[in-house]
Order: structure tokens, then sequence, then C-alpha cells
């Protein structure tokens, strides 16, 4: 696996998407278990998991995984969209419950209720939730469009908010067309729940999974050029305490590759 730098971001280049999620996941597994250290014994700690097409590598090495004490891990995700059930083939909570908590029980898992009504008060039980887990490790992936969770450019880098209603622009709801969550961009939804910036970023670890060529763009725009809202993933490289899992596709068009 290469490593690469750019600013403060550690970059991890695997051979492939697979081998991208099984270092990702092997990571996860040194930071929980580093976390679980640290508290009482049978406490336990919070951890954000993304969903979507590029976390399966992840997904599935983590959950074979025989080293990580689900028992003691809290699990959060990241967004959900507005008005969604959550027995909707595109829902995220459906993901979770198909990817991942079959395979795997932790002590907890904290769905975001995208249906819930008004949407006011589950922006504000999340927001208690995540004030009050604190969660230690967040693992995630980068959009096409350069977004973080559901945050799409221009995105807020300031906002003192763990979770926002947002809009969102056609280049995601487009990805999530092109991905078979929805079969046309009339029938994607416009607005969704998602964690924002500065929230995804506190956990004292952040792992970030992001294979595939469709992504190669987005990633070039994070690590080659400025840091700014207009590509919410170009401010990992502020974050020493993050890591990037490409794989050589994703890394395919990076010009300045520095070792």
């Amino acid at each position: 696996m290469r490593q690469l730098r750019y600013d403060d971001l550690t970059v991890s280049v695997a051979t492939s998407a697979e081998a991208a999620g099984a270092a990702a996941a092997e990571r996860f597994a040194a930071a929980v278990r580093a976390e679980l250290a640290t508290v009482d014994p049978g406490d336990a700690v919070a951890v954000i998991l993304a969903t979507g097409n590029s976390q399966f590598g992840f997904v599935r090495a983590v959950r074979e995984r025989d080293d990580i004490d689900w028992s003691r891990l809290v699990v959060l995700h990241m967004d959900e969209y507005a008005g969604m059930a959550a027995d909707h083939s595109a829902s995220f909570r459906r993901w979770f419950a198909d990817q991942l908590l079959p395979y795997v029980t932790p002590r907890e898992f904290h769905g975001i209720r995208g249906d819930h009504e008004p949407v006011e008060e589950e922006l504000a039980r999340y927001s208690t939730l995540l004030a009050e887990l604190d969660p230690a490790v967040c693992v995630m992936g980068i959009g096409e469009n350069g977004h973080l969770a559901f945050n799409d450019p221009p995105a807020d880098f300031d906002t003192t908010a763990l979770i926002h209603l947002v809009e969102l622009d056609d280049a995601c709801r487009r990805q999530q067309v092109g991905e078979g969550h929805f079969p046309s961009l009339a029938q994607t939804p416009t607005q969704a729940l998602s964690l924002t910036v500065p929230a995804l970023i506190r956990p004292r670890t952040v792992l970030v999974v992001t294979p595939e060529a469709r992504k190669a763009e987005a990633v070039r725009t994070a690590l080659e050029g400025p840091v700014t809202p207009h590509c919410p993933a170009s401010i990992l490289r502020t974050i020493g305490h993050a890591q990037l899992f490409l794989d050589e596709e994703s890394a395919g068009t990076l010009r300045d590759q520095v070792g």
C-alpha cells in the first residue's frame, strides 16, 4: 500500500476497493480497541459509520473481524433522506439493517428518523445523542461532488450545529440514481438530514474510504485544489487525525503524489 501526504492528511492507496476497505477496517479495529482501553470495563464507545456503495469493502471486512467488541460499541450514522421510511430500499437505516446488523450486534444502534415529523424534533433528538455520546471514531466517504455525508458544496465549515436539514444538489442526486438507489432524478429526494462537517471531523479518529474511478475527480480536487467549502472534502487536509483510503482507480488522476 502506497502512503502519501497532503498537508495534514495521510492518504493510503491500495490495489483494489476490497483492499482499501480491509485496510480501513484494520485501522478502525485498532482505533476502537484503543478507545475502549480508556474507559471503564463494560462502558461503551460511540462510532459514526457511513453507508453507500463505496462502503461495501469496508463493511464486509469489518464484520468479519474477530477483534472488535461490538457489545461495547454504540453505532450512529450520518445522514438519511427527509421523509423516507426505514423500510424503503434506499433508506440508510435499511442499509444498516441489511449490511451490518445481521452480522454484528452493537450495544445500540441509533438511526436518523428521516420520516419523523416535525423534522425539528428529530434534529434535536439526534443532536442531543451526538453531544452526549461524543463519538470517538468516524468512518465516511467522499461523494462525486466532493460532499461529506450530505454536505454538498458549498458546505458550512463553521456551523456550531451537529446535524441539520440540507437541500441536495443535482450532482448529489444524480449520484444516487447512478448507484441504483432511485429510478430517475425526479424520484430522488431533494432534502436530507445530515451530520454537519464539524460533527463529522470532531471524532478523535476519522477514516475516509473512497474507492472507484467515479470518485477520482472529487479526490483530485480535494487533495490538489484549494481548501474550500466548494469542495467539502478538501477540509480533510487540515485534519491531522484523519486518514483517507483510496484504491488505484480513485487515486488515478492525482498529479502531485507526495510521499
